[in-house]
């Protein structure tokens, strides 16, 4: 391993790559430091340690290793909560009957402390015929609101259009293509996953559902770092995303999980994990936002390949001090952020709305070593950013992040702040 140099970035660089289009999206509030405490949360409950039996199941049963699939025995076929399954290539929905359904419902989680903005996501293998969708609700003030609808999704893109739901908002929040954004402070919070076949006995399978949550009116405390990443650099192969005209200027988010991708196929001999570019841009896509920058897409992409060889989850930090303790057990992970002309020294950009870069490891004074996929070419990814400078660009995302690792294995301690 080892640790590169910052780069001198050509100022034709610059302004090509001032051109580039916003491919991740970010919200900023004003924040006001009120409690102490983790800001960043992370609900998450697998099939790995038997969550899902606690589940309130309708038309849908447990495999022996805790995952959720449909029961041939207890399906519905009607009446669909969902009419809007549509295939590829036509506007008309499946017919009812054509398909059978089935739901699972978490427990109640309640969160301590509370939060205003959650993204959810999941690890899902959905065979050639099936599609899964996620709802999700949170009480505030004593009601729950309604299930918001977060969209279709599946592998195959044969079977269904895959797609996020329809602007969503009420008095309560609104849905922002993967993130649900409410105006008053919620304490507890509900998930429900629905499955879907239109083949017989053939069933998706969940394996993993998960919530990041913040509260958008605190600042996250700084956590002192222990330094033992600094000076780590994982190795993973750089790729850039302007390879790829025309669309490869806002491929950010498919091109940084290819990357990581590449990373794991290597480390653990799994072949398929190695997709390309355009391959991994094809089966994010989500056909409502007309974009490849839908997170939870990207990670239930990323970990349906290779049987699941993978778990994924959209993730929140609250300092890089957590994202060290994963480069140090050698989980690179890619973050979102934005920023504006003159604030992220080395950049190729002069400023952006919203992007992915993956990072990889620290120098030994603690900066960030980066693919960043908007160089022109693979060759040219490398770089270090100033750690201060790439934290408040990462503010932006409310330090977002997607997070792959292999399947079967723990996170290390301290990484993410579970709620139990």
């Amino acid at each position: 391993m080892t640790t590169p140099t910052n780069a001198r970035v050509p100022l034709y660089l610059v302004l090509l790559a001032s051109t580039l289009t916003a491919c991740a999206s970010w919200q900023d509030r004003p924040t006001t430091p009120t409690e102490t405490g983790p800001v960043a949360r992370i609900w998450r409950k697998s099939a790995q340690a038997r969550d899902f039996e606690r589940f309130t199941r309708q038309g849908t049963t447990l495999t022996a290793e805790g995952a959720l699939e449909l029961d041939g025995a207890t399906v519905r076929s009607t009446p669909d909560p969902f009419p809007s399954h549509t295939p590829p290539g036509t506007q008309t929905p499946l017919p009812a009957g054509s398909y059978v359904f089935g739901s699972a419902v978490s427990e109640e989680q309640p969160i301590s402390g509370g939060f205003d903005n959650v993204v959810p996501s999941f690890d899902a293998l959905t065979p050639p015929g099936t599609w899964v969708r996620l709802t999700l609700a949170a009480r505030v003030e004593g009601q729950w609101t309604k299930d918001y609808d977060f969209g279709v999704w599946a592998l195959d893109k044969d079977t269904v259009v895959r797609h996020s739901g329809e602007r969503q908002e009420d008095g309560h929040g609104k849905v922002l293509t993967d993130t649900l954004a409410l105006k008053k402070k919620a304490d507890a919070l509900r998930m429900t996953v629905w499955l879907f076949s239109s083949k017989p006995g053939v069933s998706p399978s969940i394996r993993a559902l998960s919530a990041a949550m913040t509260d958008t009116s605190r600042t996250a405390p700084e956590e002192t770092s222990d330094r033992r990443a600094w000076g780590t650099v994982l190795e993973v192969p750089g790729r850039s995303q302007l390879l790829y005209p025309p669309d490869g200027g806002v491929w950010c988010s498919p091109t940084s999980v290819s990357m990581i991708l590449a990373y794991w196929g290597k480390k653990l001999g799994r072949n398929e994990l190695v997709v390309p570019v355009p391959v991994a841009a094809e089966y994010v896509y989500d056909q409502v936002y007309q974009g490849t920058g839908n997170w939870p897409f990207n990670t239930a992409y990323a970990s349906a390949l290779g049987e699941g060889a993978l778990h994924g989850l959209v993730a929140r930090f609250d300092s890089f001090a957590q994202v060290e303790r994963l480069i140090a057990e050698g989980i690179p992970v890619s973050i979102s952020i934005a920023f504006e002309k003159g604030e992220l020294t080395g950049s190729p950009m002069a400023r952006s709305d919203g992007h992915l870069i993956v990072v990889k490891g620290f120098t030994p004074e603690g900066d960030v070593v980066c693919n960043d996929p908007a160089f022109p070419n693979d060759e040219t990814v490398n770089v270090t950013y100033k750690r201060q400078e790439l934290l408040r660009a990462w503010d932006h995302s409310r330090r977002s992040a997607y997070v792959l690792w292999p399947a079967g294995t723990p996170l290390p301690p301290g990484a993410l702040t579970f709620v139990q």
